[in-house]
């Protein structure tokens, strides 16, 4: 019996039929044919996985050739880990066929891209770096099992097995569809991502709950159900998934950032520190990370040590506000008030929304003396909703 993938149907790509329509749309059908140590649920995972997988690439083509991604530098596998991102894609129909030679399933799935929103969505996958790293691992995984399924189909020609090379032969077949459909899961779970948070937190940990009962080692998943745990408070349950995705992997520099976040918010500071210093020696120029493990030396009070973490948090990413709001509060700890000022007039810069802002500058120019100033800045503050520090001046007859 023949035992390869074959193409029946060339893919199509369907222009929107209006110009309102804004969706483009790939078909694409693949003939998986199956026997002997490969079964029909082996066959329809490893049929659908690829039928996918091709679409993307096809796609691919088309999201390579955007501004946005020519502007930024990624290689083939983030652009099929960006396809991913932006589309969706579902099976249309599946059904049996026999021919000549054996018989086997036939595989139609639809991969949809909105054009509406794709450079917004693009931008935003680009940003979040973490994130489109879990999705390019996805597909480097997929093409690995993909590629052991086509070892695997080789061997299942050859006559002549005993029957034990046969139960082993089974048994590879279904730990590798098992291994896929870990994938499949995981891919659910984060196309639940969305600005920086799970749309549905539980659904979530649905989804890569089974994908860890599927596949034990799968660090990515581990890390991904902690961060989700991570959002719901439950940070013991966290600390465990980021725990045994370091285990899996040991320079996982995400899950020791992410498992030093929970430590931090349980007020275990000396942990979190721990785990922010290993997450930054695997990965050195992560400004978060650093900018976390500031965060942490402010509670404890060691302000010149939080200053060092911003100051490469901000040489790292110097157009995010953040990093230099916080180490303006450290400098005003440190009763260095014009520093604090410099700070916060910088992060004002960034972000001229920010009230805490004005309203710290403000208190920080009234302690240097400058109480015009300091009235300016906190009038302004209490405009945009803190009015923290206006309420005391007016108190006090300083500002009218």
């Amino acid at each position: 019996m023949r035992n390869v993938m074959l193409l029946v149907w060339a893919i199509v790509l369907l222009l929107p039929l209006s110009a309102l329509a804004e969706i483009k749309t790939i078909t694409h059908t693949v003939q998986q044919p199956f026997g002997g140590s490969q079964s029909p649920d082996d066959a329809r995972t490893a049929g659908i996985a690829r039928a996918k997988r091709e679409a993307l690439e096809q796609f691919g083509t088309y999201i390579e050739s955007t501004t946005v991604v020519k502007n930024s530098q990624v290689d083939s596998d983030e652009i099929l880990a960006l396809t991913a991102g932006v589309t969706k894609a579902e099976v249309l129909k599946q059904k049996n066929y026999t021919d000549g030679d054996g018989f086997g399933l036939e595989i139609t799935v639809k991969v949809e891209l909105d054009t509406a929103v794709l450079d917004q969505s693009l931008k935003r996958l680009l940003q979040d770096r973490n994130h489109l790293k879990d999705l390019k691992a996805a597909r480097v995984r997929e093409k690995e099992l993909l590629a052991r399924i086509t070892e695997l189909e080789k061997q299942n020609l050859q006559k002549g097995k005993t029957e034990q090379q046969q139960e082993t032969l089974k048994k590879e077949f279904q730990k590798t569809r098992d291994g896929l459909t870990a994938v499949e899961w995981f891919d659910k779970a984060v196309a639940l991502w969305d600005g920086g948070k799970y749309a549905d937190i539980l659904k979530a940990i649905t989804y890569l709950t089974q994908s860890v009962l599927l596949n034990p080692n799968y660090g990515a998943a581990y890390t991904n159900r902690g961060v989700a745990y991570n959002e719901l408070r439950q940070y013991h349950k966290a600390i465990s998934d980021f725990s045994q995705a370091i285990k899996i992997d040991p320079a996982d520099a995400a899950a020791y950032n992410n498992r030093g976040a929970a430590y931090a918010d349980l007020k275990q500071y000396q942990q979190a520190i721990g785990d922010y210093t290993q997450a930054i020696k695997f990965k050195t120029k992560d400004a978060k990370i650093y900018f976390n493990r500031g965060i942490v030396y402010s509670n404890l009070q060691q302000h010149q040590k939080a200053i060092s973490d911003y100051n490469q948090a901000i040489k790292l990413n110097p157009f995010n506000a953040k990093p230099y709001f916080n180490r303006g509060n450290a400098y005003y700890n440190l009763k260095n008030y014009q520093q604090a000022i410099s700070d916060y007039t910088q992060t004002i810069r960034l972000d001229a929304s920010d009230a805490n802002a004005y309203n710290n500058r403000g208190l920080n120019s009234l302690l240097s003396g400058n109480t015009a100033r300091a009235c300016q800045d906190l009038i302004k503050a209490c405009s945009l909703g803190n009015c923290s520090g206006y309420d005391i001046v007016t108190q006090e007859g300083l500002c009218r």
